[in-house]
Formats: structure tokens, sequence, C-alpha cells
């Protein structure tokens, strides 16, 4: 909340809550502009989020990237590729070890459960043993 706004609303000044409001909503995006948005973001393909991200990292928009010159355009797009081959890799390789903590957990189950005795079955074959006796 603004000073302005936290005075007024102390002193009852009405007039000039509504005039710093009528400042702050101009610079909120209005509902259809963030609608718009979403829908181009929901839109995209995984590669295009990932393009926007890393122009976003190197601090270019597509509105810069788009007036460059060709040369310029082509430096960044390689060094875009790149990014994003090092992303997917990184995402890869994430993905490899993830899958082989899995595979150790379950191997550890299961030597858990192999080298259990079966303590359930073994007392009822005991048992009947002892009955026959």
């Amino acid at each position: 909340m603004q000073v302005s706004n936290a005075t007024s609303l102390f002193t009852g000044n009405a007039s000039s809550t509504a005039s710093s409001n009528a400042t702050s909503n101009d610079t909120v995006p209005s509902f259809q502009s963030l609608m718009g948005q979403l829908t181009g973001y929901v839109n995209e393909t995984p590669a295009q989020r990932m393009e926007a991200s890393i122009l976003a990292q190197l601090g270019i928009t597509p509105q810069q990237l788009a007036s460059m010159s060709p040369a310029d355009r082509e430096k960044v797009e390689e060094k875009v590729k790149e990014l994003m081959k090092k992303e997917m890799q990184a995402q890869e390789q994430q993905q490899q070890q993830q899958v082989q903590q899995q595979a150790q957990e379950m191997q550890a189950k299961i030597q858990q459960s192999v080298s259990q005795p079966a303590t359930s079955s073994s007392s009822k074959h005991d048992s009947k043993i002892s009955f026959f006796a």
C-alpha cells in the first residue's frame, strides 16, 4: 500500500485514495492481456518455452531478437541452441540418475524381502511337526 493510500485511509480523504488508485491501476495488466499471455504460453511447445526462457536469461526479448541484424541474430540463435542442448543434456542426466536411484531402491527392497525369514510359514510348519511328534 502506498503512503498516500495509508494516509488517506486514516484521514478519510477519499478523493486522494481514488486518484492514487487510478494511477496504480494503470500499471496493472488487464484480465484480457493476462489471458492472452496464458493462452500463448499454453499453446507453446516445450522447446518454444525453453527458447523463451533462455532468451530471458540472456536478457533479450523476442522483439529485440527480431529487430537485430541477421548476423547478430544468428549469433544469438547459435548461443540459444547451445544452451538448449546443454539444458536438455542436464535434464536427461537428471532423469537417468532418478531411474538409477529408483532401481537401487527396488533392488534393496527385493534383497531385504529375500533375506528376511518367512516367520509365519515356518512357524506353521514347525507347529505341525511338533503336533505329530
